[in-house]
């Protein structure tokens, strides 16, 4: 049970990834004078992000379960260099971490390297979403802008497992993503809600340890 429902946790990260590969994240593109498009806008706001630190609260609607799968954690991040530190309290203790170029899994706080392809790449992809890299994800996703959010649309949609994902920005911080809401093909929901978030702050001491 427990592998399962760590798959399942997980399962939002696989699918935005095998939704058309997202490529790895870009260097921040030095920005031209003159008047900004709203996505230019946008990029330039979450390219100032060069830290995070948030709790959240995933939940997994599965057609084959009768309740949703609901788990809760935090994450730290840094942007230079890249590293992540995604961390479940409940119901399991396990996650991931990536310092130093390395992946590790983590499980009840001990490290172990990360050996599996996917399970590497579905961690390198989570810098994408949590930074909201408009760069990179527009090589992968159609981007429409709606009041508080974006709506991403997979541009390789006929064999995608995804049909859209949604993201909410919070309105009290503009360059922290407060939403993330994935919706599949076959009608599975992932939702990520994050809370007590802060950008740009000091992280805790050993964070990435």
């Amino acid at each position: 049970m427990k592998l399962f429902y760590i798959l399942a946790v997980l399962g939002w990260s696989v699918s935005a990834v095998w939704a058309g590969e997202v490529p790895p994240p870009q260097p921040a593109e030095v920005s031209q004078p003159g008047a900004q498009t709203p996505l230019a806008a946008l990029a330039a706001r979450f390219n100032a992000v060069q830290t995070i630190r948030s709790r959240f609260v995933q939940e997994k609607q599965m057609a084959m379960l009768t309740e949703p799968l609901v788990s809760t954690g935090s994450f730290v991040f840094t942007r230079t260099p890249a590293q992540l530190r995604w961390e479940y309290q409940t119901p399991f203790q396990n996650g991931f971490l990536i310092t130093d170029g390395q992946s590790f899994r983590l499980d009840k706080g001990q490290k172990q390297p990360l050996k599996n392809k996917l399970a590497t790449q579905v961690a390198q992809q989570m810098f994408v979403w949590l930074a909201f890299d408009v760069q990179t994800l527009s090589k992968t996703y159609r981007l429409e802008p709606f009041d508080g959010g974006m709506k991403l649309t997979p541009l390789a949609a006929k064999n995608s497992p995804v049909a859209a994902i949604s993201v909410w920005f919070a309105p009290d911080n503009p360059q922290a993503v407060s939403r993330i809401e994935m919706t599949e093909a076959n009608g599975d929901k992932t939702v990520l809600r994050f809370s007590d978030t802060h950008i740009n702050q000091p992280l805790p001491a050993g964070a990435f340890e």
